[in-house]
């Protein structure tokens, strides 16, 4: 079943713009987060890691999709070894950032963004636009190139940290790749899911009473 199957009886809700209460904090759901992730520390974020389970997320709040990668990666996911119904959480995000707004984050050149038909870097398809990154703009030690992609977010808003990553100066980024554990490599350093965060907060309503 495809993700978009997930959504096909529920009723379209036409985004609401209007001014916003900013002294009360707009939740997020950030979902499919490590079980010791930044973002359980962050006020006003509702976190869904495995223990908690996505496909618990009900909506009603825009979202920061971190979907499984491996299962979609253009170069290893061959080698993937994930259980049963990870691929499929890949597509659900997606849907849930079409209906809720907020940002999917994912590595650069992901199968994902095919098959779940988002917009490749650069481009728009209706509310969505895709921007291609580097997380080295908000301290990642290395490169690491990401697409993340918007839904009912307003991108010229949006104020990017570029900073200059020589990926040779040091030891090289393939050398720190390599010393860096499992879990460091995959992990959202902590600027970037607040920056993500404050992102996802930016999405048009589609509740008025919802957008505090």
């Amino acid at each position: 079943m495809h993700g978009a199957d997930l959504f096909a009886d529920a009723p379209e809700r036409p985004a609401v713009h209007g001014p916003v209460d900013r002294t009360v904090v707009r939740p997020v759901a950030a979902l499919c987060v490590a079980p010791n992730s930044g973002y359980k520390s962050m006020p006003g974020v509702d976190c869904y890691d495995m223990a908690r389970d996505v496909r618990t997320f009900a909506g009603g709040m825009p979202v920061v999709a971190h979907p499984p990668c491996r299962t979609w990666s253009a170069y290893t996911a061959h080698q993937a070894k994930a259980p049963p119904g990870e691929k499929e959480l890949g597509l659900l995000c997606a849907e849930w950032l079409r209906r809720e707004g907020g940002v999917l984050e994912h590595p650069a050149h992901s199968r994902l963004f095919e098959a779940a038909r988002l917009p490749m870097p650069g481009q728009r398809l209706g509310d969505l636009y895709t921007m291609l990154v580097w997380q080295a703009w908000w301290g990642y030690p290395m490169r690491k190139a990401t697409w993340l992609c918007f839904s009912r977010v307003d991108v010229a808003e949006l104020e990017l940290p570029y900073r200059e990553h020589d990926s040779r100066s040091g030891e090289g980024d393939r050398r720190r790749q390599q010393v860096m554990s499992k879990h460091q490599r995959a992990a959202t350093c902590q600027a970037l899911a607040e920056w993500l965060v404050d992102s996802a907060r930016k999405a048009a309503c589609t509740d008025l009473n919802a957008c505090v």
